[in-house]
């Protein structure tokens, strides 16, 4: 499928200044935002997307070369969007402006707390992907069918709501970031001075720090455990095809966002028909 358009992505003229397309990945960032749009994979991809177009065309250099040769010019997916930088990379990189947008306006789930890059202060490290076998019968996977299967995870700890803090209210705010999760690094070059911005390593860019740890899940914010799901099968799945799951996964720690799941089809023979 053709890559769209980053000017058409972001809604803005190809003559746009920088204030233009910093303003319109602002509007497009918030109406995208995985917090206002929970378990939305497709939310999910458009906030990608425009964090991929928003990296190129305010760049002068990247944008130059992609009004001359197009995603060619900027080796294809320049490292953002759905093929390559993840939500929390993107929070990483423009924190500053979601800071902008979402100052103090309590987004985010560690505590409610609100703040500017809010799945990055408030949220541990994200779960990992699980995948699972799925056996069909020739019928069920000519007419699609829903499935339950039981899958060994971890899930949020129900003690701490898995921020892995004591009662979930356990902790503080990071007094080396002031709960920015940020900190920010000055040095004098020969050009001037130079800001860099990196996660906090005091708090790890959560923004808070744990005072009590939760005695159930000893601080992780999960629990290992089994959890039937149900799948539904559409009609005319073949075999080794794979289906997903968005956020159904191993839940993240203290709070994480969880991972996906991925089931990979498997056809069981007929005794007498054979698929055309």
């Amino acid at each position: 499928m053709a890559k769209q358009d980053y000017y058409e992505i972001l809604g803005v003229a190809k003559g746009a200044s920088k204030e233009e397309i910093k303003k319109s990945y602002r509007k497009v960032a918030l109406k995208y935002h995985p917090d206002r749009n929970p378990d939305d994979s497709a939310a999910e991809d458009k906030f990608k997307e425009a964090a991929e177009a928003y990296e190129v065309l305010s760049d002068e250099n990247k944008r130059a070369r992609y009004d001359r040769f197009g995603h060619a010019g900027v080796g294809g997916p320049t490292g953002g969007g759905p093929g390559g930088m993840n939500v929390e990379d993107i929070f990483e990189n423009f924190g500053d402006i979601f800071g902008d947008i979402f100052g103090g306006g309590g987004f985010g789930g560690f505590g409610g707390g609100g703040g500017g890059r809010a799945r990055t202060k408030t949220r541990g490290r994200r779960g990992t992907n699980l995948r699972v076998k799925v056996k069909l019968t020739l019928e069920e996977a000519a007419e699609g069918v829903q499935k339950k299967i039981r899958v060994k995870k971890h899930h949020a700890c129900d003690s701490c709501n898995g921020t892995g803090a004591k009662d979930g209210s356990a902790y503080d705010t990071c007094s080396s970031c002031n709960g920015a999760g940020q900190v920010r690094r000055v040095s004098n070059t020969i050009l001037g001075q130079m800001v860099t911005t990196s996660a906090c390593p005091t708090c790890q860019g959560r923004g808070k720090k744990i005072t009590q740890k939760c005695t159930t899940c000893k601080g992780e914010g999960r629990a290992y455990g089994e959890e039937t799901i149900s799948i539904d099968i559409p009609a005319g799945v073949s075999e080794g095809i794979q289906l997903s799951m968005s956020g159904k996964g191993n839940a993240g720690e203290q709070g994480g966002p969880p991972g996906d799941l991925f089931i990979q089809i498997e056809v069981i023979p007929h005794e007498d028909l054979q698929r055309d």
